[in-house]
Order: structure tokens, then C-alpha cells, then sequence
């Protein structure tokens, strides 16, 4: 085997168009890692900006009545983490700003899609999307002949009849085409690694834990991708019918199963219509109390509760709402938000069941094409995948809820009295409500999220090493 991998080695350095194809590659790795990290360093200098003028807008903001600040609101951002700069995921396409407030749960918008040209689709490369679509490409073209090469010139026949064993050969061949496509991965995340220290002084540290496990998950697919294009030249007689064949694979499984699995995932899992959506909230949101509506009778049971709840006779007191020691208005807005609450829970929590149904088809469809395996996964380990936006909008809305009722509640013990709208807090009142921070994902939950997407790319690699057994049996020199 030592001899096959040396020699295979030395062949295919010494061809030349490895060596353009290398080239360029490292290329495009350094031109990515530039691209990449400048715009990803941007990213974070206007999240960070962003952040800060609202906290600044929000603590100055003076004397104000809770309840006014409650609807003027609060708006969350859409963070930047080291890992983005690796693998951006769904975040171009994902809302950037979530608007926060009072009686409303709101969708994030402004995506950074919004404002592209089709042009600038070619200047969104990653080095994720290089090592998930380019570099399969680059496998093929180096391995396509790896075994048709040496059986038209002989050389198979007198390797084997030198005592070396079919599967030594596929593996020698597998291994030495492999570590030249692990060499320059490794190169190509050193690249990364390095413009991201370079023009991100000061920045956020990337966790070393999580890159290497990004990396070996990589290293696992391009493995599988080596060892199938190799077997693939052993299976397919002559070289030009290996090269169309798999040529014909790649472009299937990278750029149209995509779009059949996405289109299958709607077909079983269709989305409502916005329109029947708002319509559905709108009906169960008119069963709960109108906080601005005081002839609503639901807000006067209300009141008859909180009466009863302080003890206050209604016969001897002229002024019910002057004897509370609180502020009604308060307490009906805050039971207003908590039934609007429900409401919102039940319908989001459907419409986004139904994506989750929709995205569980390229998880499962992970056993079927390695793809979709690194890449979930990798958006996963980047905390850049759908899951991620998805704890963002769940983390937002807790805090929303938090905030209103830290309003609310202000306005109900403050020291207020029914009816009094013009009642202010005093403006260092502010400082005192916590602002908004996103919790850090960990590797492990990382892992949990892509547990489906690790275990299909395991069985792709268990499959690849019993096709050698097996094909090795099979391997013929004429």
C-alpha cells in the first residue's frame, strides 16, 4: 500500500494540471478569506453600532410614560459571531432587525438579501461553499482516472502481479489522492485563520474547539467524496465515461437536489397563506381583553376581579378607582398581553412547525446525498443555520415579554392611578431595564441540533470503506 501511495503521490504532483487546479484553488481561498472576513468584520462594526444607538436611544429618552415607551418599543439585532465568517448559513436571507413591542409579536426584517443584485450572488462565497461544492469538483477531476490511467497503461497488471492485493491498491490510491485534497483544505482554513486575525484585531476570539470539529466533519465528507470518485473510476471502464458520470453525479447532487428537496418539503409541508394566517390571529386576538377599549366588557370583569381582589365596597367608596392602590390600566394592559401571548404561541408555533417539517427533508435526505450532511451541519456548528434564527426569535420574544411587562408593571405599582396617561416616570427610570443579550450557543447543543446530519455522514463513511471491500473483490486489470 505504501508503495501504491507514494507512487500515486508523485503522479499527481507532477501533473500539471493538478497543479493549475491547486493553484487556483489556494487562490480563491485567499480572495474568499479577504472577501469574507472584511465583510464580515463590517457586519459586526454595524451590528455593534446598531446595538448601541438603541440602548443610548432607550436610557436617554427622558421622562415618559411606560406604557408610550412599550409602544414606541425596542429593536433587537441579528448578531455576529466569530464562526459567521466561515460559514455565513441563512443569515443573508434571514430578517436582521425584530422591532419589539407592546400588543404585537413582529417578524424580523430587512435581510441583507433584500438590497443584492443577481450580480452580487458571485460575491457571496464562503470557504464553507468551496469545500461543500468546489472542492467535490476538484476531487473528480483528480481521481476521475486514478484507476482507468494505470489499467490502459499497464500498470495495474504489473502492480498486482507484484503481489500487491486489490485493496491495498484502491486504498493506496485513496489515501494519496485524499491527503493532497486534506492539504490543501487544512491550507485553506489556515488562510481563514489568519485574515481573520489579521483584520479582525480585537474582535471575538473563534473557539478552537468548535473549528476543529467544523473541520473533521469537512475532513469526513471530503473523504467519502475521494474514496466514491476513486471507486467510480475502478467501476467505469474508460476514463472519458468516468469523468461524464460523475461530472453528471455532481451537478445533480449539488445544485438540482436542493431544489427537489425544497420542493418536496413544500408539497408535504405547504406554508398558509399570510393572509389566512393574519386573518386566523386576528379572530382569536379579538377573543382576549382590548386594553384600549375601556367599554369592553371583558376589561369590566376585569376590574370587578381586581376590585374584589383589594376588598373595596363599591357602596361606600365614591371614587373605586382613586381607593385601588393601583393602577388598573396597568394590570388589564399586562392581561391583554399575556391571552395575546397565547395567541401568538399557537400560531407561530404552527407556521413554524411546518418549516421545521419542510427543512426535516434535507435533514433525512442526508442518508441519501453526503451534502446536505456537511452542510447542516456546518451552518449548525456556525450558528448561522434556520435553527439558530429560530432560538434568536424565541430568545427576542422572551425578552419582549420580559419588557412590557417590566413597563406595565411600572405603570401598575409606580405609584399611578387609573386613568392617569400623563403620568411619567422619571428618566433614570431606564438604566434600571435590562437590555437585550443573545446567549451564546455551545458546541454540544451545536452537535445535538446536527445529530440526524452526523450520523448519515458516519453511515456514508462506513458505506464508502465496505464498497472498497467489496469492489476490491471485484477489481479486474483488463
Amino acid at each position: 500500500m505504501k508503495v501504491i501511495f507514494l507512487h500515486t503521490l508523485k503522479t499527481a504532483l507532477r501533473q500539471q494540471y493538478i497543479q493549475v487546479l491547486s493553484g487556483i484553488l489556494l487562490l480563491l481561498f485567499v480572495l474568499v478569506a479577504i472577501n469574507g472576513v472584511v465583510a464580515h468584520k463590517a457586519s459586526q462594526d454595524s451590528f455593534e453600532r446598531a446595538r448601541q444607538l438603541v440602548r443610548s436611544a432607550w436610557v436617554n429618552q427622558g421622562p415618559q410614560n411606560p406604557h408610550s415607551s412599550a409602544h414606541y418599543g425596542h429593536y433587537v439585532f441579528q448578531p455576529v459571531t466569530a464562526m459567521h465568517f466561515l460559514d455565513n448559513g441563512i443569515r443573508p436571507f434571514a430578517g436582521s432587525i425584530l422591532r419589539l413591542e407592546a400588543h404585537a409579536q413582529n417578524e424580523a426584517a430587512f435581510s441583507p438579501a433584500q438590497d443584492r443584485t443577481e450580480l452580487s450572488r458571485f460575491g457571496e462565497m464562503s470557504f464553507a461553499w468551496l469545500l461543500q461544492v468546489l472542492m467535490p469538483l476538484f476531487i473528480i477531476l483528480i481521481c476521475f482516472n486514478a484507476v482507468n490511467a494505470d489499467r490502459e497503461s499497464q500498470n495495474l497488471k504489473l502492480l498486482l502481479s507484484q503481489g500487491v492485493s486489490n485493496q491495498q491498491y484502491i486504498w493506496g490510491k485513496v489515501t494519496a489522492l485524499y491527503s493532497i485534497v486534506a492539504a490543501l483544505a487544512v491550507a485553506g482554513l489556515l488562510v481563514q485563520l489568519a485574515a481573520y486575525v489579521v483584520f479582525t484585531k480585537g474582535g471575538e476570539a473563534v473557539s478552537l474547539p468548535v473549528v476543529l470539529v467544523w473541520m473533521l466533519v469537512y475532513a469526513g465528507y471530503l473523504f467519502v467524496v475521494t474514496t466514491l470518485s476513486v471507486l467510480m473510476s475502478g467501476w467505469v471502464r474508460q476514463a472519458r465515461a468516468s469523468l461524464l458520470m460523475q461530472l453528471a453525479a455532481w451537478v445533480f447532487l449539488m445544485l438540482l437536489a436542493p431544489r427537489i428537496t425544497a420542493g418536496v418539503g413544500a408539497a408535504l409541508y405547504p406554508l398558509e397563506h399570510k393572509a389566512v394566517f393574519s386573518k386566523a390571529l386576528k379572530e382569536d386576538r379579538k377573543k382576549g381583553i382590548d386594553g384600549h377599549n375601556p367599554e369592553d366588557e371583558r376589561i369590566k370583569k376585569f376590574m370587578d376581579s381586581v376590585v374584589a381582589h383589594y376588598k373595596i365596597d363599591t357602596a361606600t367608596v365614591k371614587d373605586v378607582h382613586a381607593a385601588l392602590p393601583v393602577n388598573v390600566d396597568g394590570l388589564v394592559m399586562q392581561a391583554d398581553e399575556e391571552y395575546a401571548n397565547l395567541v401568538y404561541d399557537k400560531h407561530f408555533n404552527r407556521v413554524r412547525s411546518t418549516i421545521a417539517g419542510q427543512n426535516s427533508i434535507s435533514r433525512y435526505a442526508s442518508f441519501l446525498n453526503p451534502f446536505f450532511a456537511v452542510r447542516n451541519s456546518s451552518m449548525n456548528l456556525c450558528q448561522s443555520s434556520f435553527q439558530n434564527h429560530l432560538s434568536l426569535l424565541a430568545e427576542a420574544e422572551q425578552y419582549r415579554r420580559y419588557l412590557i411587562k417590566t413597563l406595565n408593571d411600572k405603570m401598575a405599582y409606580g405609584g399611578s392611578k387609573t386613568g392617569d396617561w400623563d403620568w411619567k416616570v422619571d428618566a433614570s427610570y431606564w438604566q434600571t431595564v435590562t437590555d437585550f443579550s443573545y446567549p451564546a450557543v455551545s458546541l454540544a447543543q451545536s452537535l445535538q441540533q446536527s445529530s440526524v446530519e452526523l450520523l448519515a455522514l458516519l453511515f456514508w463513511m462506513v458505506l464508502v470503506i465496505v464498497a472498497v471491500i467489496i469492489s476490491a473483490k471485484k477489481l479486474t486489470v483488463l
